[in-house]
């Protein structure tokens, strides 16, 4: 509801109300209409400049100023293509264009119905449109409002040809509307336009029903003619809840599940015939019919009749659960993955152990740590694969990893972070943890190399649409020759691939003084190493995946 609406000085508490209960119920009676429903309200003139309201004639012949209409909400249908490409919830309209709504709101139109037909050339989507509009009274008889439904000409047609017993059920409905009477918090989900319905009328015998919901019925084996049969016939889901909604008098919708694995979402939605004299009189007569059940008190509810909509939701049910499996068998690969991962670690960190030369241990340990950084991401993928990964959590399990294989007996390093929680997609997390884990080998194996005692500060960044990863340490500094690009290290040339090729970022080294780098003796200097790149769209990722 458009907040304009609560601003409104000619509306009470009461009134309000009235038109919260009527926008509950809007969007069920475009979808069984198969039109737009549009909620309006006058706003008020003397709030608004004198060129925003025009004067018109009362029914006493006087001139008397109007505001403009405000669309205080729009239901579109889901049933078929709304006339408008565009949600109107508030939208304004002055007098020239909605003369009808206008002339409902400005006139006494109760239990009446204004229907006008709209000119291809006056409409948006550029084809005829069949306008009826119902006034919205309150408790006091006053209009304070009126239910807009537009329906495309073809549609209109369409309707006009259906059975009568239809006709006069979408009839009640949008008078039901128009009063607030439409209960829809049980609700969930719209009327498509390959659904079914059919109508059950109060003495439970069905006296409509739509193709769709014949060919549903007759896919299972029933008769495909089931007019004037008692709702019985059909399965015992539908009995269940018809009786529901008659004893409840509101909407209800249940979701039943056949033994061969057919799912059907059926909604119920008891309506009620305008109460009047002619309305009486007939119930009066049918009362005295020997064949008819007794029927309640006429103090309590009446329900004349139960419009079920019905939606085979087997595919879609099917395709939830199919994912869910494939879900869960992909969590399983990513947890057995890491553990491989962990199991080849271990094998190469046994081996380093027998190796006699330094440089091969120092190989061997360095492709310990690219395998454990791998496993870390598996592992946060083997609890689910859909969720970003909080790269702040991977760095510190890559800091853990990193102190226990790469630190040199009798070395002390103090590593720290800092930074706010950054999620990413899985790609990006991983190339990620691979740049980290390589800064860190770096920084530990040459910065840090001939120092006893060594500090490495990493700090993450969020920089809205990029994300900034900050590597210094308090070792010897950059050689004077460095250039990152010719640099033949293996582990320098991992990074500017991961960064370049992956992550579509940049790459920079500085050189640091001792007093920023942190370092304690002043003939020490420090390197600090910046990574930037772009944040990846997680749901763009997913769909490509």
């Amino acid at each position: 509801m458009d907040s304009r609406v609560n601003s409104c000085s000619s509306l009470t508490e009461r009134d309000i109300a009235l038109l919260y209960r009527i926008e509950a119920g809007l969007a069920i009676t475009a979808d069984v209409s198969r039109s737009d429903v549009m909620l309006c309200c006058l706003m008020d003139p003397q709030e608004e400049s004198p060129s925003h309201f025009e004067f018109i004639e009362s029914p006493t012949m006087q001139r008397v100023p109007v505001g403009q209409i405000l669309v205080g909400q729009h239901a579109a249908p889901h049933s078929l293509s709304s006339i408008y490409q565009d949600d109107m919830t508030g939208r304004t309209y002055t007098f020239t264009a909605q003369p009808t709504v206008h002339r409902a709101l400005m006139e006494d139109r109760r239990d009446r119905m204004a229907e006008s037909k709209i000119p291809p050339e006056r409409t948006s989507s550029g084809a005829p449109v069949i306008q009826q509009v119902y006034t919205v009274h309150n408790a006091v008889n006053q209009a304070i409002a009126a239910l807009l439904i537009e329906t495309n000409l073809i549609e209109y047609e369409r309707h006009r040809r259906r059975e009568r017993p239809f006709r006069s059920a979408v009839r009640w409905l949008q008078r039901m509307a128009v009063q607030g009477e439409i209960e829809t918090a049980e609700i969930s989900g719209g009327f498509g336009s390959l659904d079914g319905i059919y109508l059950v009328d109060e003495h439970f015998r069905i006296s409509y029903m739509s193709g769709i919901a014949m060919n549903l019925f007759r896919s299972i084996g029933l008769v495909a003619d089931m007019r004037r049969a008692p709702v019985s016939d059909l399965e015992d889901a539908d009995e269940e809840i018809v009786s529901q909604a008659m004893q409840a008098n509101c909407c209800v919708q249940t979701r039943h599940e056949s033994e061969d694995g057919r799912v059907w979402v059926r909604t119920a939605i008891p309506l009620r015939a305008p109460r009047g004299a002619l309305y009486l009189m007939q119930r009066r007569v049918r009362r005295q019919l020997p064949w008819t059940k007794p029927m309640p008190t006429e103090e309590a509810p009446q329900v004349d009749g139960v419009l079920v909509l019905v939606h085979n939701a087997t595919e879609t049910v099917q395709r939830e659960r199919e994912l869910k499996v494939k879900s869960a068998m992909i969590q399983e690969v990513h947890h057995r993955v890491k553990n491989n991962l962990q199991t080849i670690a271990a094998i190469l960190r046994i081996q380093s152990r027998r190796f006699q030369g330094e440089e091969g241990q120092q190989q061997l340990t360095d492709a310990v740590n690219r395998i454990l950084s791998m496993s870390v991401i598996h592992e946060y993928l083997s609890q689910d694969e859909h969720r970003p990964i909080n790269i702040r959590d991977v760095c510190q399990r890559i800091l853990g990893q990193a102190q226990q294989v790469s630190i040199n007996p009798g070395q002390q390093v103090e590593i720290a972070m800092e930074g706010p929680n950054i999620r990413l997609p899985a790609s990006q997390a991983t190339a990620s943890a691979l740049v980290v884990n390589e800064l860190l080998m770096n920084a530990m194996e040459h910065g840090l190399r001939d120092r006893q005692n060594g500090e490495i500060r990493i700090a993450l960044e969020d920089l809205g649409d990029e994300v900034r990863i900050t590597l210094l340490d308090n070792g010897l500094g950059l050689p004077s020759d460095f250039d990152p690009d010719e640099s033949r290290s293996l582990g320098l040339q991992i990074v500017h691939t991961l960064v370049t090729d992956d992550l579509k970022g940049n790459l920079l080294f500085e050189q640091v003084n001792g007093d920023d780098a942190g370092a304690n003796e002043g003939t020490y200097g420090g390197t600090r190493a910046i990574v930037t790149f772009p944040k990846r769209s997680i749901t763009l990722e997913s769909v490509v995946v």
